[in-house]
Parts: C-alpha cells; structure tokens; sequence
C-alpha cells in the first residue's frame, strides 16, 4: 500500500503593502501545503488591515500570522519586531520559509539566523528601478541576501538571468505573478461614446506617467473623443505632473489612494490599460488587467517582453517615445467594435494558456520539493 506524504507546511512572510500579490496565491497554495501567511503590517501605506488579512486567512483556513510595525522602516526600534517574526517561524518550525523581500536592511540580516537550507528569497526586483528613493540602503539589504542565501524565486526569466549573471552559484526558480481580482466587474458607468485608457498604481518616475500624459496632450489638439483616468498616489502631481496636460476636459484625475473596492470599477470603465514604463520586472496592473480582460497597451521595456505579445494581448510602442505612444493611442481609438472584441478574445486566450492557477501551483511545488530534496513519484 501507498504511504500517504506528508502535507509540507510553508512559511509565507511578506508585507501587507503587496499583499494584493500574495492573495491571489495564497488560497491555491493551502489546497496543496499548510500555509502559514506571516505579515508585516507598516504603520506607514500598510494597504490592506489585520483584520482585511484575517478575513480572507479565515476563508480558506490560512493560519495568519501578523506583526505590526510602529516606527517607519529606517528606525532601529523596529528590530524588535521583527526579531519576533524570527521567533515566531522558529516556532511554527515550517518545513520551508519563503520570503518575499522588501528591501530592508534590519530584517534582512536577522533573517539569517533562520540558516540556508530551507529558505527561499523571492525577488521582484533583483536590480532598483530607475530613481529608487534610498537606493543606497535597499542596495545594502538585497546584498544581505544575495550573499548569505542560496534559494531564490524572481518572478521573470529576464531577473533570473541578472540575478545568475550577478551571483553565479545560486539557485534560482522563476514563478511569474499570478492573476490579480479584486472581485466582480460591476456595470461599466462612463461614457462608451469615448475610449477610456487607465494609468493604475502607486506614480512613480519609472513607470512613465509624464510619457503619457504628453501624448495624451498632443492627441487632444486634434481629437477628443477619449479619456485618461489616473488613479494612485504620488506627492509629485502639482509640481511634475500637472503641467503635462492641460486639456482637463480629458483627464479624470484619481490622484490618491485606491481602496481594493475600486479596482473592479476602475477597470469595467477602461477600454485599455496603458503601461508606459521606462523600466520594469513585472506588474501588478497588468496581471489585474488580465484578470478582468482588459487589453493593455504597453512600452517595449524589456520586462514586457515575457508577459505581452502585441496584437495578441493589445497593442505596444517604442519605449520613452511620446510620438509613438500618441499613434498607438490614435490606433486604440479607431478600432471598430469588432476588431477590439476580436483583441479581447484573442487575449483572453493568451490568458488561458499562460496564467492558471494550476500551472502557478505546480511551479511553487515544484520548487518546495528542489529545495527539500524530495523527489516526486511518478
């Protein structure tokens, strides 16, 4: 008789602020392993509640496992936090720990107390963005890792091969970011008479805003049956943004936090997403654009290359080019009904082939068992 294996029981230690990440994994997870979520809470744009972690932990019987932070990431007094999260892994005794890293030089090195061998790092961005606020500082806390640990997870191929050209030796696994829901799509509620395209998410210098918002003021001088919705937070708007374009008639400007309930609206009242960054690992919006269906329309950025085909999951242009990106949006606009319909299927097909659950869940199994020397019976 078939002896039964053993349930692994993982340690899954992020922080609340890409929690959006984790919870499209983390039930999938639990079908197959004992998954302990660990959460660290900043007391600064945390995102999501304890109780918001909860909730969703208790719907698919997740331990969760959360620490709050009470002083901003740079003060030493968090320490003692997270030498809690140390102790408490140490407790949950987990067959593997996997970390998401957040760039922070304090957690980083306790986590070396845990040892190597049942680690694993994950890595959105194994090198910073262009114009990283302390790029001194998260430089120091990668290098941390990099140096003490031997597992690694990026979540493209083009990270694996700088993480591997940069630290040869390693062993690393690549599990691209799965589809992102913030539930139902509602009845869509802006004028279908205009083409919608969203910007979406945390402005930041490499993803391009100012790249749009001049096309978008180009485009406008000869036409204006279109709308740029942008929606998330930067302190940056008045002083470099909002000059960029000033024909407000087309702007539809959400410059503030988004609460997770949002999403969907935002997302039934675009006809595309725009994803003009310089530079790039991966995205979140897209993998929300993929959920709900929606065609991007994205830079060349290297990043891109693995996650976008154009034609196929929508359109791209040239990267840092404003006249460019203003035809593409010229493009989007003149699609008749039935060409944007036949995009969204051909995507949605794309979608199917490329980003299922089962496929995402098998990659994590896969490395769970690399990293334990188990060796999975045929």
């Amino acid at each position: 008789m078939a002896q039964t294996q053993k349930r692994l029981k993982v340690y899954y230690l992020s922080i609340s602020t890409f929690s959006d990440n984790h919870l499209n994994t983390l039930h999938h997870l639990q079908e197959r392993f004992d998954v302990v979520y660990g959460v660290i809470i900043p007391s600064k744009r945390a995102n999501f509640t304890e109780a918001e972690l909860k909730g969703y932990c208790d719907r698919y019987n997740i331990k969760l496992d959360a620490f709050h932070l009470a002083h901003r990431f740079r003060d030493p007094r968090n320490i003692a936090s997270y030498f809690k999260v140390i102790r408490s892994i140490r407790k949950e005794n987990p067959d593997i720990i996997y970390f998401t890293n957040f760039d922070q030089v304090y957690i980083n090195l306790l986590f070396t107390l845990l040892g190597r061998k049942r680690v694993i790092i994950g890595f959105h961005d194994v090198v910073n963005h262009s114009n990283t606020r302390f790029d001194f500082l998260t430089n120091i806390g990668k290098n941390v890792l990099f140096r003490f640990f031997k597992y690694f997870r990026t979540y493209s191929v083009a990270q694996e091969k700088i993480l591997l050209d940069k630290h040869p030796g390693k062993i690393v696994f690549t599990i691209p970011l799965p589809l992102m829901t913030f539930g139902e799509l509602p009845a869509r509620s802006n004028d279908v008479k205009k083409t919608s395209f969203l910007f979406f998410g945390n402005i930041l210098s490499y993803k391009g805003l100012d790249i749009l918002l001049r096309a978008a003021e180009n485009l406008s001088a000869k036409r204006n049956d279109f709308t740029i919705t942008v929606a998330g937070r930067t302190d940056e708007w008045e002083e470099i943004y909002a000059p960029l374009l000033t024909n407000k008639l087309i702007l539809d400007k959400q410059v503030r936090f988004i609460e997770n309930s949002e999403v969907p609206g935002l997302f039934s009242n675009a006809d595309f997403l725009v994803l003009p960054y310089r530079d790039t690992t991966q995205s979140g919006p897209l993998m929300i654009a993929y959920n709900y269906n929606v065609p991007v329309i994205a830079s060349t950025a290297e990043g891109f290359s693995e996650f976008v085909e154009p034609g196929v999951t929508g359109l791209s242009f040239q990267v840092n080019s404003v006249d460019e990106l203003e035809r593409t949006l010229e493009k989007a606009i003149e699609l008749s009904g039935e060409e944007y319909d036949l995009l969204r299927k051909s995507q949605q097909e794309y979608i199917n082939k490329h980003y299922s659950a089962t496929a995402i869940v098998d990659k994590y199994e896969h490395m769970f068992q690399h990293v334990l020397g188990i060796k999975k019976n045929l």
